[in-house]
């Protein structure tokens, strides 16, 4: 199943449904189970294998940093009297707990980049506005503000190639950037101002999302596959 041909409000809120459930569970079955099932949904989604071995590798240390410590730490003060049999049981335990927190770490790595890679931002903001009915106010404010990045990204090269030419050591890039990001933000509010834009107006869409069958299907099954799993493990 692509994901990617999801609604994106839809997706975000049965990952957010599915976050919200394994935070009340702390059983290492079932959040290694949600890892892989978005390991193989990304991988369906035709997610670039080499992109996700990058954004996995500092997640994977943490983990193994989470689960050593864990194993190392977890109950180092269970018992005071250590034989052999008592001596099984903390490490046994140990272990028990750095995987329980390694595996908590993995799942919601996975659902996050599950939803960020198969998601544009623009259509996820869309759907927020025609679907789940967001203010048209901070709809089109998250999306100027999202848009400014790559203008600072552009506009950051541009006064370090400038400060390279005319041989300037100390670099103050604060009080440009400012001047560019004020002057677009100007220019944005004069265009939406001469489109007509009003808060509150009826608009019509240049593109409008629609609402799929599977969405409302998956938005309900699968926390409930979530919850079974929970009860089953």
């Amino acid at each position: 199943m692509n994901t990617s041909k999801l609604n994106p409000g839809f997706k975000g809120l049965t990952i957010f449904l599915i976050s919200l459930i394994l935070s009340f569970e702390y059983n290492y079955y079932v959040n290694i189970s949600v890892f892989l099932i978005c390991l193989i949904l990304m991988l369906l989604s035709k997610v670039s294998i080499k992109r996700l071995c990058i954004s996995f590798l500092p997640v994977i240390i943490m983990a193994l940093g989470v689960f050593f410590t864990g194993y190392f730490y977890g109950n180092e003060s269970a018992t005071t009297d250590i034989t052999d049999m008592t001596k099984i049981v903390v490490v046994m335990e140990s272990a028990e707990s750095g995987l329980q927190l390694a595996a908590r770490i993995l799942a919601y790595a996975g659902l996050g980049f599950l939803f960020v890679y198969t998601t544009d931002p623009r259509m996820f903001i869309l759907s927020l506005m025609q679907q789940f009915r967001l203010s048209e106010k901070f709809a089109y404010g998250i999306m100027a503000a999202y848009n400014f990045i790559p203008i600072v990204k552009n506009e950051y090269r541009n006064i370090t190639y400038a400060y390279r030419a005319r041989g300037v050591k100390k670099n103050l890039f604060m009080l440009p950037m400012l001047v560019t990001a004020i002057r677009s933000s100007e220019n944005i509010a004069m265009a939406m101002e001469s489109k007509g834009f009003q808060v509150g107006a009826k608009r019509s869409q240049y593109r409008k999302l629609e609402t799929k069958i599977i969405d409302y299907i998956l938005v309900v099954l699968l926390p409930l596959i979530t919850l079974y799993i929970v009860r089953v493990y």
